[in-house]
């Protein structure tokens, strides 16, 4: 299959395979990781206005669209660590001058597959993300 926008513009999507991280083929688009942090109110009878404190960091999902290919080790991986709810390494490589990349562990939640008449064979895949993101 040809290559997509995604890795075209030289960003790759991996999953630690067997003894290295391995690229996700056909990634046609995605979305995060993008958290957040609860607001805990702490405001008290002695307070004059709104107290608040941030609690623990929430680095979110990455969702994935991908050209699904049974067929392909990768692929076959992602759907086996949603049936064994296996924690997982990932990374993401950016396609800067010096390439960033960001790590980090998380579970395949769903991975979903949709087609039709005259269309793609598609995967919806979801990674609830464990942890923090570190940035190399």
């Amino acid at each position: 299959m040809s290559s997509t926008a995604i890795t075209a513009q030289g960003i790759a999507i991996a999953r630690y395979g067997a003894t290295a991280f391995e690229t996700i083929p056909n990634v046609v688009s995605f979305q995060g990781p993008g958290g957040q942090a609860t607001v805990i109110d702490v405001t008290n009878l002695g307070s004059t206005s709104k107290e608040k404190r941030v609690g623990l960091r929430d680095e979110g999902q990455l969702s994935l669209t991908l050209h699904y290919d049974p067929g392909n080790t990768v692929h076959q991986g992602l759907i086996a660590d949603r049936s064994a709810r296996t924690r997982q390494h990932f990374q993401i490589t950016f396609s800067d001058s010096t390439p960033t990349v960001w790590t980090f562990y998380g579970y395949v939640t769903q991975f979903n597959v949709q087609g039709g008449v005259d269309a793609v064979v598609q995967a919806s895949v979801t990674i609830e993300i464990d942890g923090e993101i570190t940035e190399v």
